[in-house]
């Protein structure tokens, strides 16, 4: 049990800045009441640097900026957050916490920190043995897998901005980048030349899916409105050989809906920024701000990205990944389609709503979607029930006729993003892919955690999904490891975490 000596530093909640540094300059003895506990209280609580109704301690000053919090003397809400922000303050943005790492995004490329030359100061070495590096963690993983003959996971976690997308990017770089070429093979293309075609498929699925997946919040530029869990592929001689990609809950809403300062998906504004002068006029394409499913944040730009650039990367991106000319015409023809049923005028009559089969827009869009005007416009407005084999017709309010109209659009593109990941998996996770498969590194990049003043239920959802992960992280950080110490009779003094089981029950 240390003491509480003058000179010992310490941190004080400020409503401010969170914690404050202070330092105890003298000791005092309280007036005693008559039965004189309270003096005893005081002083054994000054001894006691452990005890929780005194401020957290703080670190030496050497080992403030420590590279593993695992490290620090004392390890608390105060220090933690101080070792951050100091080796943030030194441009280091990566931070171990034991087997855990911690990015702070830096706001800023940092290209430098990625280039292939990294890739071999982390390739083959122990963790503890270089900086603090998303690469040191896909190294780990890569080598577990080599060694035990396991697949593996790396799980990409965090708040909303807080760079998730670029980390998960990242590491599936390192995997295609890290390994040895092979030899050549007699009478056909050289293994080396076949293992780089896919690993370059492979890092084209990035483009398409940010592309479809990802818009700008007032959080983050590109952000993933989706989950995604990649497969990296290896066969037995450790090659890349596939991949496979899961996708789990799209924001079908942010297709008719867009908060202010925020943006629809990313391809909408490609497309119009990027779109030929046929294609312009054959697809009836206006000004982004002419699209109500494109106007409503009313902020369409990104500073620093230019769409009709990104669009001619996406596009090479589906090349990339074998979807033809053709077939990308017919998905950018789709989404234009989306684009003028959002602009569809539903008109409020005294008791419901009326809609014409003429009305402008939604001739463009059914001639896109290749459906009959009449009928589209009939059952827009209306609806029908069956009861013990009686048809019912009633009509709809403008209101709900506007719902009707958005859930098809989103039903629309939902099916689309859906058709995109098959496309992708039937490419990169052919039946002969599947026959060499060995073992596979897992990257999830789940969705951003937020708290608003009013959540959607989509929102309530990826919440609760971060929740499991965080119960997933307390149980293998906490309760196993405690577990195991117990039962091997180790001096152990336990620790009390917060579990956050009750909220993700």
């Amino acid at each position: 049990m240390a003491s509480w000596d003058v000179g010992t530093r310490a941190w004080f909640p400020n409503p401010a800045d969170g914690f404050i540094p202070g330092e105890l300059v003298e000791r005092k003895k309280l007036a005693a009441d008559d039965s004189t506990s309270t003096v005893e209280t005081t002083e054994e609580a000054l001894r006691d640097t452990h005890n929780p109704n005194l401020p957290p301690l703080m670190n030496p000053p050497m080992f403030e900026a420590a590279e593993d919090l695992t490290n620090l003397s004392h390890l608390n809400e105060p220090a933690i957050l101080q070792a951050i922000k100091l080796r943030y303050a030194q441009k280091e943005i990566y931070t171990y916490s034991g087997i855990v790492l911690i990015a702070t995004n830096p706001f800023a490329r940092v290209d430098s920190l990625y280039v292939p030359q990294m890739v071999q100061v982390y390739t083959g070495k122990q963790r503890n043995s270089q900086a603090p590096h998303l690469f040191a963690i896909a190294e780990e993983a890569y080598t577990d897998m080599l060694r035990d003959t396991r697949n593996q996971t790396v799980v990409v976690s965090g708040e909303s901005g807080a760079g998730k997308t670029v980390s998960a990017k990242y590491i599936m770089r390192y995997f295609a980048t890290r390994g040895t070429p092979g030899q050549s093979l007699k009478g056909s293309k050289s293994r080396a030349d076949a293992i780089s075609e896919t690993e370059e498929q492979i890092l084209a699925t990035n483009p398409v899916m940010e592309a479809f997946g990802n818009a700008k919040t007032t959080r983050n530029d590109n952000s993933s409105r989706f989950g995604k869990y990649i497969e990296i592929m290896f066969d037995k001689q450790t090659d890349i050989i596939g991949a496979r990609i899961r996708t789990y809950l799209l924001e079908r809403s942010r297709l008719v809906f867009q908060p202010l300062k925020e943006r629809n998906y990313h391809i909408f504004y490609q497309l119009v920024a990027g779109a030929t002068e046929r294609e312009r006029q054959e697809l009836s394409l206006l000004p982004v701000d002419q699209f109500e499913y494109l106007n409503q944040g009313g902020d369409p730009r990104i500073d620093g990205v230019d769409d009709a650039a990104e669009f001619n990367i996406t596009k090479k991106a589906f090349t990339t990944i074998n979807v033809s000319e053709s077939t990308q015409r017919e998905i950018f023809k789709l989404l234009a389609a989306l684009l003028h049923l959002g602009n569809v005028k539903i008109t409020a009559t005294r008791t419901d709503s009326s809609l014409s089969a003429t009305e402008p827009s939604l001739e463009k869009a059914c001639a896109i979607l290749g459906l009959n005007a009449a009928d589209f416009a009939k059952w827009i407005i209306k609806k029908q029930l069956v009861t013990r084999g009686e048809k019912i017709m009633s009509n709809l309010t403008q209101q709900q006729a506007t719902v009707v109209r958005d859930s098809v659009a989103k039903f629309i593109y939902s099916s689309l993003f859906d058709w995109l990941v098959e496309i992708i998996n039937r490419g990169l996770a052919t039946d002969a892919v599947l026959q060499q498969l060995h073992t596979f590194i897992g990257v999830l990049d789940i969705y951003g955690f937020e708290h608003f003043a009013k959540n959607s239920f989509e929102q309530f959802c990826i919440n609760y999904a971060n929740e499991k992960l965080q119960q997933e992280f307390n149980q293998h950080v906490f309760k196993l490891e405690q577990e195991e110490y117990i039962r091997e009779e180790i001096d152990w003094t336990f620790i009390d975490f917060s579990d956050n089981q009750p909220a993700s029950i």
